[in-house]
């Protein structure tokens, strides 16, 4: 995008924010178009680009009214008068209570990581600008939400604009790819997987549509082609989903093993079971990710019952073995790397964000670049096009933004239209309500009626204000062990001491650990706690439904050398460490986000090649068996090996029932 488009837009939007009655047609063309009777260029041409640039501002939330009036009070005819009403545009005055700032800020950090967190920082740095929020937000407790599906932005944005959508849905039970088409009504989270609601036209009731099986683009449609949902409708349809009753099934587990999964089912008494097994009942709601689950365990388990769990198991084992070591499509050729264009909303949209940050004070210009994600060159370019910015008179005299850049400092004044910040996007209210349902499961009893007026500020601070979000339902999954958030939330905050008896299913062993809580956080549907191991005398992170029993122990110190993991919980990579090379269909391209892996490539056939480091051969093959061939493992050859012998004796004992 050109400077002097930024200008122009710029411009017109402070014309239209400054003007209280209106400003017609004729004096826009002429103070920012710069376009006056007789001149060469053809006016139809230039309100042709009028039109444009008031679509460009609708998507900066600022909407352009028009009605007709008299510009002046001596004119003597009505004309068109457009106008931006300023209380629509910029956030309203809203107070926040020091705990709420606190939480606050929590929330926006909790979409760090997933694709919403580029719009969850927007919403934080706008908020900081109206003094919302601490300058240094908590980091020692800290959820994350998993959004790694790229398909949530669409649905969430049709949602939101009412839109109407088509998509090609795998239906389980059918087998077969059928054409859906859905009046989008929100999304939420069961089981670690998100899911839409929404009105299934064709069969003319509500519907859950699970996003991994929705194959293909997704066609959106017209704006408002459907009304508001009924209130409340994702939450219920998804709590149906999980009110249907359990389904048990029949286990054989080797004795000794799948001790994660012992905690979960009921062993019988079974004197016909083979020497060397046990036989239980595990139940379970939904087949595809019981089987999921399941397939993971390789040959430590056998399903007797029912066949269709036990035949789901083996199409997992079969479809992760098939792809195993194949070369997959070609990498698609990438085009000339060009001079890299902005475009028109993304810098329009932050130069209007510049303005509250910049105007409260001097700032040193790397520190407002680092903010804003800028180079020092680039802010300096956006300065630029703000030192030609301003409101102009009937007269035709513009009153110009005062820009000072001295000794790498910049200060900023008289841009009183452009001061308060601008409202929030959907988008961007939709990643602080994720990160606010985040924060229930390890919030007190006082903290949890925050966190409801906090949702409704949110939702008063967007472009169309309250009941303009659609409805997202999160519930963090599994909640065993929920109870403990708060003890280990206490002994982070107090550096308490505590004993864990903690389980390891990958090497299927039960250890007992002293620990020092350092952190804690929630990745999706999993808690976890960062925490010095001094049985190991390192950092390690600990799974919360995994620790099986917890109690205070004597203070122990932890050596001085030693500092909490960041946010993410990251651990230094390792001498052993394994960098697989994996193979991504296109319904499981999140795994690239939630797993933290790079360089990735996009192939021909729509998958895409990653790396990602894993910790050793004990859990890669466990990784690859619950996706049922949609990860392939590609190399290094001696994983290929390891995973295709896991693989190989875990379809021979599954298929013994």
């Amino acid at each position: 995008m050109s400077q002097k488009k930024t200008e122009r837009l710029l411009n017109l939007l402070i014309a239209l924010l400054h003007t209280e009655r209106g400003i017609s047609r004729e004096r826009l063309l002429r103070d920012v178009y710069g376009w006056a009777q007789g001149a060469e260029r053809d006016r139809a041409a230039v309100e042709r680009q009028f039109e444009r640039d008031k679509a460009d501002l609708r998507a900066l939330g600022a909407e352009v009214s028009e009605r007709q009036g008299y510009e002046r009070e001596d004119s003597s005819a009505p004309t068109s008068l457009y106008r931006i009403d300023p209380r629509l545009f910029r956030l309203p005055e809203l107070e926040f209570t020091p705990q709420e700032q606190s939480l606050l800020a929590l929330a926006g950090l909790a979409c760090q990581g997933a694709l919403a967190a580029a719009p969850a920082r927007a919403a934080l740095r706008r908020l900081e600008a109206a003094g919302a929020l601490p300058d240094s937000p908590p980091s020692l407790v800290q959820p994350r939400v998993r959004i790694g599906d790229p398909r949530y932005a669409v649905l969430a944005d049709a949602a939101a604009r009412r839109a109407e959508i088509r998509f090609h849905y795998y239906a389980t039970s059918t087998g077969r790819e059928e054409e859906r088409r859905v009046q989008p009504w929100g999304l939420g989270q069961r089981y670690g997987q998100w899911y839409l609601v929404g009105h299934d036209v064709a069969r003319g009731d509500p519907r859950v549509f699970r996003l991994s099986r929705i194959r293909g683009r997704i066609a959106v449609g017209a704006e408002h082609s459907f009304g508001p949902a009924p209130a409340g409708a994702v939450h219920e349809q998804l709590e149906e989903l999980v009110a249907i009753p359990a389904e048990s099934a029949r286990l054989r587990i080797a004795e000794g093993r799948a001790l994660e999964l012992r905690m979960v089912w009921t062993q019988l008494p079974d004197e016909d079971a083979p020497e060397g097994w046990d036989v239980g009942q595990y139940p379970y709601q939904d087949v595809s990710v019981a089987a999921d689950y399941l397939a993971g365990f390789g040959d430590a388990l056998v399903v007797e019952a029912p066949e269709e769990l036990a035949d789901a198991v083996v199409q997992r084992l079969e479809g992760a073995l098939g792809v195993l070591g194949t070369p997959g499509a070609a990498p698609v050729v990438a085009a000339p790397a060009g001079r890299r264009i902005t475009a028109s909303d993304e810098r329009l949209g932050r130069i209007v964000d510049l303005v509250p940050f910049l105007i409260q004070g001097p700032v040193r210009v790397e520190d407002a670049a680092a903010r804003y994600s800028l180079t020092p060159r680039e802010l300096v370019q956006e300065l630029n096009v703000l030192e030609f910015s301003g409101p102009t008179d009937l007269g035709g005299w513009q009153d110009f933004i005062e820009v000072q850049v001295n000794d790498g400092v910049v200060s900023l004044a008289n841009a009183p239209d452009l001061a308060r910040p601008r409202r929030l996007s959907i988008e961007e209210a939709l990643s602080l309500q994720l990160g606010l349902q985040a924060l229930l499961p390890m919030a007190s009893e006082d903290e949890q009626p925050a966190i409801s007026s906090l949702a409704a500020k949110v939702s008063a601070a967007t472009l169309k204000g309250v009941g303009s979000i659609p409805e997202i339902d999160l519930r963090s999954e599994p909640q065993r062990n929920a109870e403990l958030l708060p003890v280990l939330r206490t002994a982070v905050a107090e550096g308490r001491t505590l004993r864990l008896d903690y389980l390891n299913p990958t090497k299927d062993e039960r250890t007992q650990r002293l620990v020092n809580p350092m952190g804690l956080r929630s990745d999706g549907d999993r808690w976890y706690v960062d925490a010095y191991c001094h049985r190991v005398e390192q950092l390690r992170v600990f799974r919360v439904d995994r620790i099986v029993n917890l109690e205070p122990a004597d203070p122990v110190p932890v050596p001085a050398d030693v500092a909490p993991l960041p946010a993410q919980g990251a651990v230094e990579p390792r001498e052993t460490d394994i960098v697989a090379v994996l193979r991504l269909a296109p319904e499981a391209l999140w795994v690239e986000h939630e797993y933290a892996a790079e360089d990735g490539v996009d192939l021909e056939d729509g998958s895409r090649r990653v790396r990602m480091r894993v910790f050793g051969l004990d859990w890669l093959p466990r990784f690859l068996a619950q996706f049922g061939g949609s990860v392939a493992l590609e190399g290094p050859e001696g994983a290929v090996a390891a995973s295709r012998a896991w693989l190989s004796r875990a379809l021979h004992t599954a298929r013994r029932r």
